[in-house]
């Protein structure tokens, strides 16, 4: 019975925040929103994450486990990896992303739960996923320096070669 509450109580928060992510930016979400939202108190909210980063992290952690997909693509092809994911979230994940895609709050969190994922792969080398993690990094703070020139799914291709050749477009 209390494994059902707490998959109960666990499902109505992730939507809470679901929502919200449609209504406004991840960075201007509080947890006092989200457990309003989820008409809980905010105690409970704590008794199943740290703070609203966690969320997300578990939320993302989630689809990724869920999606199948080979993390391994990550280190070499990272930005199709990412368009792979993006690809095969429902309708209501996309509108998400594109409703978050200037929040770098969004972006931070969402690469943090890919780092956990990467990280915890044994397989992988620690090393090379630092390089990787820095180099998407460096490409998403040069597209948000130029307003969102790329965008994620439409022009992996784009990111792709940025990475690969470690060169910004004129």
């Amino acid at each position: 019975m209390a494994d059902l509450r707490k998959l109960r109580t666990q499902r109505e928060i992730q939507q809470a925040l679901t929502d919200l992510l449609l209504e406004k930016p991840f960075s201007k979400i509080s947890v006092t929103d989200i457990v309003n939202r989820a008409l809980i108190n905010r105690n409970t909210f704590y008794l199943h994450y740290r703070d609203k980063f966690d969320l997300v992290e578990q939320m993302m952690i989630t689809m990724i486990d869920q999606s199948g997909f080979s993390i391994h693509e990550f280190n070499t092809k990272p930005f199709y990896f990412l368009r792979s994911i993006l690809n095969e979230t429902s309708d209501l994940g996309r509108q998400i992303v594109a409703h978050q895609r200037a929040d770098n709050e969004f972006q931070k969190v969402v690469l943090t739960a890919i780092l956990q994922l990467v990280t915890a792969d044994v397989n992988s080398s620690n090393s090379q996923v630092w390089f990787v993690f820095g180099k998407i990094s460096a490409i998403m703070a040069w597209n948000n320096q130029h307003n969102h020139r790329y965008d994620l799914i439409q022009d992996a291709d784009q990111f792709q070669q940025i990475f690969d050749t470690e060169k910004f477009p004129d």
